[in-house]
């Protein structure tokens, strides 16, 4: 089987969940061995991303990955001939967006339907044709690959899509993570961070859905009652008003935002919190919870989205519109030894359900049943 494997979305280092998706996917076929053949379509930008070697072959389309209209063009009028000319059986686009006039069956995988659910906070210039081509995309694709539960009732509820069409393959923990938490001496993040005694962690950003005003809001009920700092990986959002932590005398020097943060500092920064918290009101999957799960630090997350399936029993769990569920449930993260204990024990076991091998395995499977 020669698939060709639909990555004309990839910006590098920019486009998130999709890369890490991309990467680890890739990794996972790489190692079954299957004795296929992939042929990856990148566009310009993505020239030195790097691919497996041996059955994987780098194809570098003449086209800019960051100009969505010169790339849905590419991608729907171009890339159709290219499937041709490189003898392609299936094609595989993991960016939500395929070919529609595919020479060759086709699968599309759509990780969540973020920008129908999001759609307040997404530009519309890009909220609608992302929408228009994935739904069509998904309608005439052999098959719709996703990657949590409650994706998958999305898809079927918004896009209109079968049951029998869509298919759950999860993801698993960022590739380089574990490596980075063996070499702790490499970076001494308490300095490099300005963190000055111990910590709860999350990731910051201007996104409404990270919900970190209502995380800024519980730290606030419970910073007198705990000796932690709360670092941010990120910013605060752009327009949350500081005034609301310096009511608080001395809350605001123990909120730490960390700015930019290289991939290979994330690792050792979950590593060394008490806490991690992922207090989002909306989530396709929720990669961070078991990257903190693998890093060896207790979660607390959110009941919204997918994160209840993927965190499984290795996290406790708050209502993400209740600042006061918030501040009891990190409260009791910290001070409950038995919990730490518990949810620490519990976290190792879930991650056991999630490996990019797993995720090849399950996509193949697809392929298969596709071509058959």
């Amino acid at each position: 089987m020669r698939v060709g494997i639909n990555l004309l979305y990839l910006l590098p280092g920019i486009v998130g969940g999709t890369e890490t998706y991309a990467r680890g996917l890739l990794h996972g076929l790489a190692l079954l061995d299957s004795g296929h053949e992939f042929v990856v379509f990148v566009n310009r930008t993505a020239d030195q991303w790097p691919i497996p070697g041996g059955s994987f072959v780098r194809v570098i389309c003449p086209v800019d990955g960051s100009n969505r209209r010169q790339r849905y063009a590419f991608e729907q009028f171009r890339l159709p001939f290219m499937l041709r000319e490189h003898h392609v059986d299936l094609v595989h686009s993991l960016g939500y967006v395929g070919p529609i006039m595919s020479p060759c069956p086709a699968v599309v995988t759509i990780p969540d339907t973020n920008y129908i659910d999001l759609a307040s906070s997404i530009p519309a210039r890009r909220r609608f044709p992302l929408r228009i081509f994935s739904t069509i995309a998904a309608k005439r694709a052999s098959s719709v690959i996703t990657i949590s539960d409650f994706s998958r009732q999305q898809i079927i509820k918004l896009l209109g899509l079968p049951q029998n069409k869509i298919v759950v393959t999860r993801l698993a923990p960022q590739l380089g993570i574990l490596k980075t938490l063996n070499d702790l001496d490499s970076c001494n993040i308490q300095s490099c961070y300005n963190i000055e005694r111990s910590y709860i962690v999350a990731f910051g950003g201007g996104a409404i859905h990270k919900n970190i005003p209502r995380l800024l809001q519980a730290f606030a009920q419970i910073a007198g009652k705990i000796d932690h700092q709360l670092v941010l990986i990120g910013h605060l959002p752009p327009d949350y008003n500081v005034d609301v932590l310096e009511k608080t005398p001395g809350l605001l020097s123990r909120v730490v935002t960390t700015g930019y943060v290289p991939s290979d500092h994330i690792g050792p920064l979950l590593r060394h919190a008490d806490l991690f918290v992922m207090p989002t009101l909306y989530e396709g999957f929720g990669l961070p919870v078991l990257e903190a799960q693998q890093a060896g630090t207790v979660v607390a997350c959110s009941t919204a989205g997918s994160l209840p399936e993927v965190a499984g029993a290795g996290a406790a769990f708050f209502d993400p519109l209740s600042v006061d569920s918030m501040a009891e449930i990190i409260f009791r993260c910290i001070v409950d030894s038995e919990l730490r204990a518990r949810l620490y024990q519990e976290g190792q076991e879930n991650l056991k359900r999630f490996s990019w091998e797993k995720t090849a395995k399950e996509t193949l499977a697809v392929y298969h049943k596709v071509l058959a």
